[in-house]
């Protein structure tokens, strides 16, 4: 089964189309599921590679801002360990797929889509897996990993576009909806996260000694 979803991502990446997802689609959340959890297993791999030079870059740049020796531990303390990331970020990624695959679930069905919650999950985790993969290698790199991870990123909007014509067996103009309606969705959720968690650093920042 994890050969069969290889094989569909190398299709849908390189041929993109929802006729490609039909030819690969199966009804099988639990895979999809896997799939998913597999590539943030990979992404934990690369974050455990890379954390020594991350840990590293944090500390200088805080002793070039002429921090106590304590104040930089104890920053360095919040940024958690390896493992707390990398089970994090499994439990996260289960959680988070069933959340979003959900949502463009029941957008789809408001919109007359007659897919079942399976087929949708498979095919989003058939291009979202790689590309997480592919955007976490990106920003290990300096400089240019930016635009790399940019532009997977509008990428990824357009392979969900078509996987919810063919997860949910929607015509263009439907899928399209419910693909601009996910993206308002995301634009306000990440604004909304962003300002709380400025407003708890400013706050952490008025309470500290």
């Amino acid at each position: 089964m994890f050969q069969e979803m290889v094989n569909g991502s190398i299709a849908v990446l390189t041929k993109p189309s929802a006729q490609t997802f039909e030819q690969h689609e199966r009804d099988n959340l639990v895979w999809a599921l896997i799939y998913a959890v597999i590539a943030s297993m990979i992404n934990g791999i690369l974050a455990a590679i890379t954390w020594p030079l991350r840990v590293g870059g944090i500390r200088a740049q805080l002793e070039a801002q002429g921090l106590a020796s304590d104040v930089i531990d104890a920053t360095l303390a919040q940024q958690g360990n390896v493992i707390s990331l990398v089970l994090g970020g499994i439990f996260g990624t289960i959680i988070g797929s069933l959340v979003v695959w959900g949502l463009i679930y029941l957008l789809g069905r408001a919109f007359g889509g007659t897919g079942n919650f399976g087929e949708l999950a498979w095919d989003i985790s058939l291009f979202s897996s790689p590309l997480a993969v592919g955007q976490a290698i990106a920003n290990a790199i300096p400089f240019i990993g930016f635009i790399i991870s940019l532009g997977l990123t509008v990428y990824g909007v357009y392979l969900t576009y078509l996987a919810i014509q063919s997860g949910m067996n929607l015509p263009a103009q439907k899928a399209l909806y419910v693909a601009i309606i996910l993206f308002v969705i995301g634009i306000i959720f990440t604004c909304v996260t962003t300002g709380l968690l400025a407003v708890v650093t400013i706050l952490s920042g008025g309470f500290a000694p």
